[in-house]
């Protein structure tokens, strides 16, 4: 099964405020939900721009039953959450000037020789394909047409450190620019692959693969020792070494881990669209970068770029921008992401310097199912706490709007 983005609305959140205040802590709470509704593993927590972690917690298991607890510096998979971190890394990719925001795949593959773009291809940049505004396709398209860059992409898959993905990445590119567009650039279409096409006129354009400049411009900078490529990990040792990811049915009666291997994650050539795990304090840390934007790591400008909306007004550069929410409380910054098995969702709001995260391995819980009232109890539960932090009521906050979504594909769709 592909998960796909979805728009997903948690208006009860608001409704379940009269229930916030029964839980002491965020750790309590997330004892009781993990138990009450059979999710296997949660983690999270809200931090402040200037304090770091004002409340975080931890409960259920790597193993759904194993009896081996979620630890505080476990790894989780982003998903599409990650497509952000990508668009990070490439601003600094542009502010070293390497590349430009505007720079086309015509003059990244087509008048180099690399690729027969078609014509209706040639003006999408290096923006637009990190703000699902270039046309690429959407998942529909991809697993009706695009059988064989499937089956290649994850025969050529390995999650060995040093591999160097840039053939596949090549390939994927040529299939995906060799035909005409989906939708009409600058219109927005969810792409399955576009934020790869991104990666690869990155390492085109420095010589470095991606995994190199996201070690070098993102993870070492920001102090993201936590985070890495693709699955958690690939072993099936026992005691599990990190979470599985689960799937279960709607009533939580049956709850089934997915055992670590090379395929159980995105394929490897698809890093920069969904591959990326962290640990919540790297993620936090990483976080933390765009609430404070440092200038010694990206100059101003191109900190607002980044944050400023490319496609019809609310995508840019791995983030849905919200400037809905009136004065009191900003503009909202989110983006979730999965893998049919995991799940993971960040919310930022820059004007408050408020954040939060909460990632679970379970992939029930964006589908209506036991799970994902658990999950969306622990996401009010969180939020209504995150506003008493200053006084204000927050709750409600970007939740109805809320995109928790992800591009992932996986072995099973062909």
């Amino acid at each position: 099964m592909v998960v796909f983005m979805m728009r997903v609305v948690l208006a009860a959140l608001s409704l379940a405020m009269a229930s916030c205040q029964d839980f002491g802590s965020v750790q309590e709470m997330m004892e009781s939900n993990v138990e009450t509704f059979r999710m296997a593993g949660v983690a999270g927590g809200v931090f402040h721009g200037l304090f770091g972690w004002l409340t975080r917690g931890q409960a259920g298991e790597r193993i759904y039953g194993s009896g081996v607890p979620i630890g505080k510096e476990d790894m989780f998979i982003m998903g599409s959450a990650g497509k952000s971190m990508t668009s990070t890394m490439a601003a600094r990719v542009v502010a070293k000037g390497f590349i430009q925001w505007n720079t086309t795949t015509k003059e990244m593959f087509h008048d180099t020789g690399l690729i027969d773009v078609h014509p209706t291809f040639q003006g999408s940049t290096l923006e637009s394909f990190l703000s699902h505004g270039s046309g690429a396709p959407g998942l529909g398209v991809v697993v009706d047409q695009y059988h064989g860059m499937v089956d290649y992409i994850f025969n050529h898959t390995s999650w060995e450190p040093g591999f160097d993905n840039r053939p596949a990445r090549l390939f994927l590119s040529q299939t995906i620019l060799q035909d005409p567009v989906t939708v009409t650039p600058g219109n927005f279409e969810y792409s399955i692959g576009g934020f790869t096409v991104a990666a690869h006129m990155l390492e085109l354009a420095t010589n470095k693969t991606f995994e190199q400049l996201m070690t070098e411009e993102l993870y070492g900078p920001l102090g993201m020792e936590g985070c890495g490529f693709g699955p958690t990990t690939t072993s099936t040792e026992m005691p599990p070494k990190q979470p599985w990811g689960h799937m279960g049915d709607t009533w939580g009666a049956h709850v089934v881990p997915l055992p670590p291997s090379d395929r159980a994650n995105v394929a490897s050539a698809m890093i920069p669209d969904g591959g990326l795990h962290c640990s919540q304090e790297s993620w936090k840390n990483y976080l933390l970068a765009h609430l404070n934007q440092p200038e010694d790591f990206l100059p101003a400008d191109i900190w607002e770029h980044i944050h400023t909306p490319v496609t019809q007004g609310f995508y840019g550069f791995g983030w849905f921008i919200d400037n809905s929410q009136g004065p009191e409380v900003g503009t909202i910054w989110q983006h979730g992401g999965a893998d049919a098995h995991n799940f993971a969702q960040a919310f930022l709001l820059p004007k408050l310097k408020l954040g939060l995260t909460i990632a679970i391995n379970h992939g029930n819980g964006i589908s209506d199912s036991r799970q994902q009232a658990g999950f969306e109890k622990t996401l009010t539960w969180m939020f209504a706490n995150m506003g008493q932090k200053d006084g204000r009521e927050i709750s409600p906050v970007a939740l109805n709007t809320s995109y928790l979504g992800a591009d992932v594909l996986r072995p099973s769709t062909v």
